[in-house]
C-alpha cells in the first residue's frame, strides 16, 4: 500500500469514527415524557355503561355524547335528563405499553395534569394515591411498580367520584361554621354545596349557565422520565431602573417526587438580546421533601437593547424567548454515557413593560387606574366567563382564538378572568400576549363563603402557587384579585351571615388575607393582588378588609347593575373609579334557540327554563317597553321581535353607559370599563355580547365604535342640555379635531339642521369637554318635534371623517314620522378560500328611506355556516346605499349564498306595524 493510499484509509478511519461518535450522540438516551392520551376506557359504576378507545383530555359528558349514549347536554332541557350522570362514580383506565428504556431514567414520574375532582389513581392495585381539587397537578412515583409488573401488564386506573356526592358529604361532615349559599336559586337547576368543593364554581348552575357538575381528565396525563432534574415553571418580574432592566427570573425545578441534592448549573439566555451580567450560576442546594427547588437569579438587561410591550391600540406587542438550561455535574463524569439525561431546558415569551396600579389620594376618594410603561391607560373590555362549560372543551384553541381576536378587534385592551370559572390554558395567555389584552385575573372563587379549615386551606395553598407559578411570567397579566364578589357580599349580607358576622369575616380573612393574598405575592413579586371585587382598593386594607360600603364610586372598582331606572337614560350612571363589571341582558337570535319549531310554545318554553336571572325576563320586557315598540303577545313573530329588541336595547344600554364612563375620566376619574359579559357556555337569555357558537349580537358590534381609540361620545345630560366630548386614547403631539352635529328626522335621508364646533385642541390620551349645548331649545325655535328627530355627530380631524356617533332625543316607540324603508339586499361578490374555509361576502343595501337599527340575520337553511360576521350590524342608515361586509367560516366551500338567505328587521317595521 502506498503512501497516499495509507493516508486515504487513516482519513477514512478518523471519518468513521467521527461519524460513530456523532451517531451515538444523537441516538443517545434523552429525558422526555409520555404522553398517555390514547386508548382509554370509560365506564360507570356498576359497568353498565362502558366506552371504549376513548383519548384524554376528556370528561364524562362529552364521552358519553360522543358515543350516542345522551343526546348534547347543551340541547333542550338535557341539562335536566342529564343530571344522572354526575351523580355517578365513573373509571377511566387504560393498559400502560411496558417501555424498558424509561426503567433506567432515576426519575420516572406519573404526572396528572388536571382530574376533575374526586378520584383514587391506581396502578394495577396499588393505590398510588387521591386527587380533590381540578385545578392542580398531581406526581406520583411510579417508578418501582413499573419494574416489578412490567411483565405482567400494568393497568392505570383512575377511579372518579360524584362530585356531587363529595359537596354533600363533606357540607354534612363539616363541623365549622355553615358555609353559605347551600345550594343556588331554584331557578338555576343547580346543585348544591358547590362552594365546599374545589372545582369550576360555574358548573353546578349560574345565572347565565346550566349545571353540568364536570368529571373527567381534563388535561394531560402524561409518563415523566428522567435522571437529574426537570424545570417545570419558570417565573418572571422585571423592575424599571434609570438606565436599564433589572430581571428576576425563578426556576422550579424537579427532582422526582423525593428530596434529593442538586449540583449543577444553570444558564439563562434571552435570544437576541445582549445580557449584561453573569448569565450562568451554580446550584448547590437540596430539594425539598416533594422533590421541588426553586432557584431565583438577577438578569441585566440595557433598556435601548429591547422594545416594549404595549397593550392593545397602543402600540406594538414585542415578545422575547427566555431560554434557561439545567446540566447537572454529572454531565462531566468521565463515566457518563448519555449527557442529554442530565439535561433539562425551557423558554417561555416574555415582554419588557412596567405596569402599576396608581391608587393616589384625592380630595374625595383614591384614584384608581392602570400605568402602562409610564402611560395612564383607561382600560377597555368585557369579562371572561369559561368558553365551555365542559372544563375539557374550554381549552379548544380554535374557539378561544375566535373570541380573543373578537375582544381584540373590539378595541378592548383588557379582559377580567372571572372567578367562578377555571384557569386558562397556556395558549389563552400567549395568545392575550400576542394581542396586546391585559388580563385582569381572579382566583377561583366566587359570590360565596368558603370552609377555611386546615385541609382546604392547605389544599388552596397548592393551587394558587402551580397556577400562578404557571401563567405568571406572561406580560398580558395586569392584576390579581383573590375572589369575586365575596367581600360586598358579606358587607351587604347576601347570605344571611350578619347573624355571625364576625366569625364569617375571621374566616374569610384566614382564606383570602392569611392564605391566598400571601402566596400569590410570594410567587409574583411585580403585581398587586386586589383582596377582592369590587373593593376599595387601598382603603379596604386600612378598613381592615371589609370597607363600609365596597362600592363606593370615590375608591377602587365596582359592579354596578341597575334595573329598575331607564338604562337608556345616561343620567343615571354615575360611575366611580373602575367599573369591572355592569351590563344587562338580551336573549340570544332566534336561529340559534335549540327547538325544533321558533314559532310555538316549545320555544317559550325553553326561554323560560334557560332564564336563570332571579329577576326573570322581566328587566328586558321592561326596558324595551320603555323605549321601544312592545310587540303584541299573540303576533306570529313575537319571539323573533322580542328577540331582536331585546338586542337593540341591551347594545344601547352598554353603549350609553360605556360612553359615560368614558367621558368622565377627568370629570370623576373614571378609568376603566370591563362589561359583563364578553362570552356564553349555552344558548340561554345572559348578558353576553357573543352567544355561545361565536355569533355576535349587535352588542358586539356596536363596541367596536364604544371603545375606539378616536372617539365622539354625546349624550342628553342631567339639565336637558347635550354634551359632546372628545375622547383620545392615541399617544403623539396634540390634534385638531372638529365635530359636526346633525339633525335628521327619522323619515329623511338629508339633515333639517347642522350645528358645528371647529378646531378643537386635542391632547394624546385624554378627554376634552367641548360643552354643553340647549339642543332642545334650538329645537323648539326651529319648530321641530324631539321625538321625530335625533342626532347623527360626526368627528373629523384633517377634514377627514374618524368617528360617529348619534344621539335620541326622544324615545322611539314615540315617534310619528318613522317610515317603514323597503330594503334591498344585493350579493356583490362572493370568495371563498378553501386553505382556511373563510368565506367573504360583499352586500349592497339599498334603502328607500332612514332604516332604524337594522338588522341581518341568516336564515336556518345556513346553519352550516359558522362564526358568521357582518362588518356591522344593527345600525342606523341615513343614506340610500351602503357596502356591508360578511365573513364566515365555510367548511369546504360549499355554501351557495344568496341574498334571500338574508332576513332584514327593522325598528320602522315594528312601529309601523304597531301603528297599523
Amino acid at each position: 500500500m502506498g503512501m497516499l493510499d495509507t493516508l486515504k484509509f487513516f482519513l477514512f478511519v478518523v471519518l468513521l469514527l467521527i461519524t460513530i461518535i456523532l451517531n451515538q450522540n444523537v441516538t443517545s438516551k434523552k429525558s422526555g415524557e409520555r404522553d398517555l392520551s390514547q386508548f382509554w376506557r370509560i365506564e360507570n359504576a356498576n359497568r353498565t355503561l362502558k366506552m371504549e378507545n376513548q383519548s384524554v383530555p376528556s370528561g364524562i359528558y362529552s364521552a358519553l355524547e360522543q358515543a350516542l349514549i345522551i343526546e348534547s347536554v347543551l340541547d333542550f332541557k338535557n341539562d335536566l335528563t342529564t343530571k344522572w350522570i354526575a351523580q355517578d362514580n365513573w373509571t377511566y383506565s387504560s393498559v400502560l405499553p411496558c417501555n424498558v428504556d424509561e426503567l433506567n431514567f432515576t426519575n420516572v414520574v406519573l404526572t396528572l395534569h388536571g382530574v376533575d375532582t374526586f378520584s383514587e389513581v391506581y396502578l394495577n392495585d396499588k393505590l398510588l394515591g387521591e386527587t380533590s381539587n381540578m385545578f392542580v397537578r398531581y406526581r406520583f412515583n411510579v417508578k418501582s411498580i413499573l419494574r416489578n409488573e412490567c411483565k405482567n401488564g400494568i393497568e392505570l386506573r383512575i377511579s372518579i367520584r360524584s362530585p356531587v356526592t363529595e359537596a354533600s358529604l363533606i357540607a354534612a361532615n363539616y363541623s365549622h361554621l355553615k358555609v353559605v349559599p347551600e345550594c343556588p336559586p331554584a331557578r338555576y337547576n343547580g346543585e348544591c354545596h358547590v362552594n365546599m368543593i374545589r372545582k369550576m364554581q360555574a358548573s353546578f348552575a349560574w345565572d347565565w349557565g346550566l349545571a353540568v357538575p364536570s368529571m373527567g381528565i381534563w388535561k394531560p396525563v402524561r409518563v415523566e422520565y428522567y435522571d437529574s432534574a426537570k424545570i417545570r415553571d419558570i417565573t418572571f418580574a422585571l423592575f424599571d431602573e434609570e438606565t436599564h432592566w433589572r430581571v428576576l427570573v425563578g426556576v422550579y425545578l424537579e427532582t422526582g417526587t423525593t428530596s434529593r441534592r442538586l449540583q449543577g448549573t444553570l444558564m439563562f439566555k434571552i435570544l437576541g438580546v445582549e445580557i449584561g451580567n453573569e448569565h450562568i450560576i451554580n446550584v448547590e442546594k437540596q430539594s425539598d421533601t416533594s422533590g421541588e427547588l426553586f432557584v431565583e437569579h438577577t438578569l441585566t438587561i440595557n433598556k435601548t437593547a429591547v422594545e416594549l410591550w404595549w397593550p392593545n391600540g397602543y402600540g406594538r406587542q414585542r415578545l422575547y424567548n427566555l431560554y434557561v438550561k439545567w446540566e447537572d455535574n454529572m454531565i462531566n463524569s468521565i463515566q457518563l454515557h448519555d449527557r442529554e439525561t442530565m439535561i433539562a431546558e425551557k423558554v417561555i415569551r416574555i415582554g419588557f413593560r412596567n405596569i402599576k396600579l396608581s391608587q393616589e389620594r384625592t380630595s374625595d376618594g383614591l384614584m384608581f387606574y392602570f400605568i402602562v410603561n409610564d402611560v395612564p391607560m383607561f382600560m377597555k373590555g368585557s369579562n371572561w366567563i369559561p368558553s365551555s362549560v365542559l372544563p375539557e372543551s374550554s381549552y379548544d384553541e380554535n374557539y378561544v382564538k375566535f373570541l380573543l381576536y373578537a375582544a381584540r378587534d373590539a378595541n378592548m385592551n383588557m379582559l377580567r378572568v372571572w372567578g367562578g370559572g377555571v384557569y386558562e390554558s397556556n395558549y389563552f395567555y400567549q395568545l392575550a400576549d400576542e394581542l396586546g389584552i391585559l388580563i385582569w385575573h381572579d382566583m377561583m372563587f366566587a359570590c360565596s363563603m368558603y370552609p377555611a379549615d386546615d385541609s382546604f386551606l392547605a389544599n388552596v395553598k397548592v393551587e394558587v402557587n402551580q397556577n400562578v407559578r404557571r401563567i405568571q411570567y406572561h406580560p398580558s397579566i395586569a392584576i390579581w384579585a383573590t375572589n369575586n364578589e365575596n367581600e360586598v357580599a358579606l358587607r351587604q349580607n347576601w347570605y344571611g351571615t350578619d347573624a355571625s358576622k364576625d366569625l364569617y369575616e375571621a374566616e374569610y380573612k384566614k382564606l383570602y388575607v392569611s392564605v391566598v393574598q400571601p402566596k400569590i405575592a410570594k410567587v409574583d413579586k411585580w403585581r398587586t393582588v386586589l383582596i377582592s371585587s369590587p373593593s376599595n382598593g387601598d382603603q379596604s386594607i386600612k378598613d381592615g378588609y371589609f370597607s363600609k360600603n365596597p362600592q363606593d364610586p370615590h375608591y377602587g372598582d365596582v359592579h354596578y347593575y341597575n334595573y329598575i331606572q331607564n338604562g337608556w337614560n345616561p343620567i343615571i350612571y354615575r360611575g366611580g373609579r373602575f367599573i369591572s363589571e355592569y351590563g344587562f341582558q338580551s336573549f340570544p337570535a332566534l336561529t340559534s334557540w335549540p327547538v325544533r319549531d321558533l314559532r310555538n310554545d316549545e320555544l317559550t318554553d325553553l326561554i323560560e327554563h334557560r332564564q336563570h336571572s332571579p329577576l326573570g325576563n322581566i328587566p328586558i320586557l321592561h326596558m324595551i317597553n320603555e323605549n321601544l315598540p312592545m310587540p303584541a303577545n299573540d303576533s306570529a313573530n313575537y319571539w323573533r321581535d322580542i328577540i331582536y329588541l331585546s338586542q337593540v336595547s341591551q347594545a344601547m344600554i352598554v353603549k350609553t353607559e360605556t360612553e359615560v364612563y368614558r367621558s368622565k375620566r377627568i370629570e370623576y376619574g373614571t378609568m376603566g370599563a370591563l362589561y359583563w359579559q364578553l362570552n356564553d357556555v349555552w344558548i340561554a337569555p345572559s348578558w353576553s355580547s357573543i352567544e355561545y357558537g361565536g355569533k355576535y349580537k349587535i352588542l358586539q358590534y356596536w363596541i367596536k365604535d364604544v371603545f375606539a381609540q378616536n372617539h365622539v361620545v354625546a349624550y342628553i345630560n342631567a339639565m336637558n342640555k347635550l354634551d359632546l366630548y372628545l375622547v383620545r386614547d392615541t399617544l403623539g403631539s396634540d390634534e385638531e379635531w372638529s365635530v359636526e352635529v346633525n339633525i335628521h328626522q327619522w323619515n329623511k335621508f338629508m339633515r333639517v339642521g347642522n350645528i358645528s364646533f371647529h378646531s378643537r385642541k386635542v391632547p394624546q390620551n385624554t378627554v376634552v369637554r367641548i360643552g354643553s349645548y340647549d339642543i332642545y331649545d334650538h329645537l323648539r325655535q326651529n319648530k321641530l318635534d324631539a321625538n321625530d328627530h335625533l342626532l347623527l355627530v360626526n368627528l373629523y380631524r384633517d377634514g377627514k371623517k374618524i368617528a360617529d356617533n348619534f344621539v335620541l332625543l326622544g324615545k322611539i316607540k314615540n315617534a310619528v314620522q318613522m317610515m317603514e324603508p323597503t330594503v334591498k339586499l344585493t350579493i356583490a361578490a362572493v370568495s371563498c378560500n378553501v386553505a382556511n374555509n373563510v368565506m367573504q361576502v360583499s352586500l349592497e343595501v339599498a334603502i328607500s328611506s332612514p332604516a332604524v337599527f337594522l338588522y341581518m340575520e341568516l336564515t336556518p337553511e345556513n346553519s352550516s355556516l359558522k362564526q358568521c360576521q357582518f362588518s356591522k350590524n344593527g345600525f342606523l342608515q341615513f343614506t340610500p346605499i351602503q357596502t356591508v361586509h360578511l365573513k364566515c367560516v365555510d367548511i369546504g366551500c360549499k355554501s351557495k349564498l344568496q341574498s334571500n338567505d338574508i332576513n332584514v328587521l327593522t325598528v320602522n317595521e315594528l312601529l309601523q306595524r304597531r301603528a297599523d
